[in-house]
């Protein structure tokens, strides 16, 4: 715990991104407001970005990255690529209270994708 929150790391697994998307969710503590402070991808093989790049998206059900989108680029292997190499993948910071927040990982299109990653979010709970 922080004095001003509470740190939690959503540690969503290892996802071949090349391989197809996913859907998934996250949700925070009850009653308190988020604020995005990381996402990244501790890189276990090359992503390559042939047609277009593998993404991980935060947002809702009507606007999948109305919070977030972290663009995979051409992340070498073992890289933790993250919001550091795309600095505008955060969006809006701000998450609300007693709310699902949906997360997609997007595979990446065209040629021979490649890209597989363990994948983190990091929000601070307020």
């Amino acid at each position: 715990m922080y004095d001003k929150g509470e740190m939690i790391t959503y540690n969503l697994g290892l996802h071949d991104f090349a391989a197809a998307g996913d859907a998934l969710a996250i949700k925070g503590p009850p009653g308190k407001t988020g604020r995005i402070v990381d996402i990244g991808v501790a890189v276990t093989e090359v992503f390559n970005e042939v047609t277009t790049p593998a993404y991980v998206r935060l947002g809702t059900g009507a606007d999948p990255d109305a919070y977030a989108e972290l663009n995979m680029g051409s992340a070498a292997d073992t890289d933790y690529w993250n919001t550091i190499d795309d600095p505008d993948a955060i969006i809006v910071e701000a998450l609300p209270a007693d709310t699902q927040i949906e997360v997609a990982l997007v595979a990446n299109t065209g040629g021979t994708p490649t890209g597989i990653g363990h994948v983190h979010i990091s929000v601070l709970w307020y």
